[in-house]
C-alpha cells in the first residue's frame, strides 16, 4: 500500500507509517464492501495493530507516565463509527452512569484493549475523526486521559 496522508477535520495532517498502511490493507482485504456506513459505539476498542501514535499500548504507557495529564493519540478503525452519542449519554445520565469520570469533561468514553479480552485499559476524550476513506478506514484522534492495567469493563458500558 502506498503511504498516504490523513487530514483531520481541523486540517491537521499526518503521514501514515508503513506498518499502518499494511495493517489497513490486510484488514480491508477481508471485505468486498463496507459492513456498515455508520455505527454508534460506546467504547473505543483498539487492537495493537490499530495504534498509530503512540505505536503500541506499551509506548502509550511509557509516554503517559511522562505526561499523566494526558497525551494526544491517533488510531484507525474500519468503517464509520459514532462514539460521541455514547459519550453524551455517559456525561448527562448520572443515574445510569454514576461512576463515570465527569471530572475529565465531555466526550469521554472507555478505552478497551481488543488484544486482552476486551478489558478496559483507560479513558479517552474523542477529539476528532475522519470519514471512511477508499480503504474503508477511519482515523480517530483522542486524548488519553487515564491509562491503567486491564480490568473488566463495567456492565453499564457494554
Amino acid at each position: 500500500m502506498t503511504i498516504y496522508p490523513v487530514t483531520f477535520p481541523n486540517q491537521h495532517t499526518i503521514q501514515l507509517p508503513a506498518k499502518t498502511g499494511t495493517a489497513i490493507e490486510d484488514a480491508k482485504a477481508r471485505y468486498a464492501e463496507p459492513l456498515w456506513l455508520f455505527r454508534e459505539e460506546r467504547v473505543l476498542k483498539l487492537g495493537g495493530h490499530q495504534w498509530i501514535y503512540p505505536g503500541t499500548v506499551v509506548a502509550a504507557r511509557a509516554l503517559f507516565a511522562l505526561h499523566p495529564t494526558g497525551i494526544i493519540a491517533t488510531a484507525w478503525k474500519l468503517f464509520n463509527r459514532g462514539w460521541l452519542a455514547g459519550a453524551e449519554a455517559y456525561f448527562v445520565d448520572t443515574q445510569r452512569y454514576p461512576n463515570h469520570p465527569r471530572h475529565f469533561g465531555k466526550d469521554v468514553i472507555p478505552l478497551v484493549d481488543e488484544d486482552h479480552d476486551s478489558h478496559q485499559i483507560g479513558w479517552v476524550r474523542i477529539n476528532q475523526t475522519t470519514r471512511m476513506d477508499h480503504n474503508f478506514a477511519i482515523f480517530v484522534q483522542f486524548t488519553l486521559l487515564d491509562l491503567f492495567d486491564p480490568r473488566i469493563l463495567p456492565a453499564e458500558y457494554t
